[in-house]
């Protein structure tokens, strides 16, 4: 078929028929390689079609509603020049566009091509937006090794399993970026280059039952009652950082006075009874945060609070005990066997997969054989927080 050639004018392109099925495009006389594809749903767009070592190499330049004619020629013009002189206009819009996508989005477009589970995309989400937030919004293509080497310099300060964890998904994320050509190289790899990834070591460090007492009024003595509340949680009922700080008020039963995590690490939901000496607590900070979705908000209150780096630091030089949030739970199961509670118990609180186990997996606990061995395991800690000179200690031993 013939190219239709007419000489452009806004009038006559704004004239021209649309066809009934398909497709047609026009070419203008006076710069011969400017065309006009018009389709039947009324779409007038201007473009470049250009030979090119033997292949054809359309470029797009705008929708006639947003571009006039003089532009669509000029950008013609330009374009066919640089086309002349070796660069590939599209290859450098797509750079152009692609310096602006940033840290979040990238996150974003990793989660919408994989089949996640809710519990991993929440935990993707935190440590990008949480643990490495001045980044969020930054775009990829300036992050450079430099700042990745800083950035897990001050995370291994607070931890080193911390700064694997986030780096991890950092790597993952970037991983992707380069993977889709938004980045030519992953910053992430001088981590591996310089050996400077964590050797992870299972850890064993909780707060004794000789420290309990100075470690607990620490804690009380703090002005932030967010914290306060949230350090308390984890001794005293066991859980996660992160499910803690992902816990919404809509997980908690105020009257029958239960949480119920839903989404955890093994992918079951896990309910448990408030022991009493929490209740208080609970009621307080609902009045503090509850007309937010979280339990812990942050200062802006449709989002989490930060795990409170801070408040850690204050209450380890208070009261001489170093600790990090998953040394509460650690000491929770460690009090858990002190007190004599059977594994599958101890398994239960945990929220540990009993499903491998036999006998355990024919064992369904009732709620209230779930409040009597928690508030065991808070007695026990109520002891020795309200009494001093107290003897008896904890057996060393390291739990998950």
């Amino acid at each position: 078929m013939a190219k239709k050639v007419i000489h452009f004018t806004q009038a006559r392109i704004r004239n021209l028929p649309l066809p009934s099925t398909g497709r047609v495009e026009y070419y203008d006389d006076e710069v011969q390689k400017l065309m006009c594809r018009i389709s039947g749903t009324g779409n007038k767009a201007f473009s470049i079609m250009k030979w090119r070592n033997g292949k054809s190499q359309r470029v797009s330049i705008g929708s006639f509603s947003d571009v006039t004619v003089v532009e669509a020629r000029k950008k013609a013009q330009a374009i066919l020049t640089a086309i002349n002189s070796g660069i590939d206009p599209t290859a450098e819009k797509r750079k152009k566009e692609s310096d602006v996508v940033t840290l979040g989005e990238v996150l974003e477009m990793y989660i919408s091509s994989r089949e996640l589970k809710p519990r991993t995309i929440k935990d993707y989400r935190y440590k990008i937006h949480h643990d490495l937030v001045e980044w969020v919004n930054m775009p990829v293509r300036k992050i450079s090794e430099n700042m990745v080497l800083k950035k897990q310099k001050q995370l291994s300060q607070t931890g080193k399993a911390l700064a694997n964890a986030v780096m991890r998904v950092l790597r993952l994320t970037l991983n992707y970026a380069a993977a889709v050509s938004i980045i030519e190289t992953t910053p992430t790899s001088i981590l591996s280059k310089a050996r400077l990834w964590h050797k992870n070591k299972r850890r064993d460090r909780l707060i004794r039952s000789n420290q309990l007492q100075s470690w607990y009024e620490a804690v009380e003595s703090l002005s932030n009652h967010k914290a306060k509340v949230y350090f308390l949680l984890l001794l005293y009922m066991g859980f996660r950082s992160t499910e803690a700080l992902t816990m919404e008020w809509s997980h908690v039963d105020l009257k029958t006075e239960t949480i119920t995590l839903h989404e955890t690490k093994n992918g079951t939901s896990h309910t448990l009874p408030i022991p009493v000496p929490l209740i208080a607590y609970i009621n307080s900070l609902h009045e503090l945060t509850g007309t937010s979705k979280w339990v812990f908000s942050g200062d802006n209150s449709e989002r989490t609070m930060w795990l409170p780096k801070k408040q850690i630091v204050a209450v380890t030089n208070a009261s001489g005990v170093e600790f990090s949030s998953h040394d509460c739970r650690r000491t929770f199961a460690t009090i858990a066997e002190a007190v004599g509670l059977p594994l599958t118990m101890i398994k239960r609180l945990m929220n540990h997969v009993t499903t491998n186990d036999v006998t355990g997996g024919y064992i369904v606990t009732e709620e209230e054989t779930l409040r009597e061995a928690i508030n065991k395991i808070a007695d026990y800690i109520q002891a020795r927080v309200t009494q001093k000179n107290n003897v008896i200690s904890l057996i060393r031993r390291a739990h998950d």
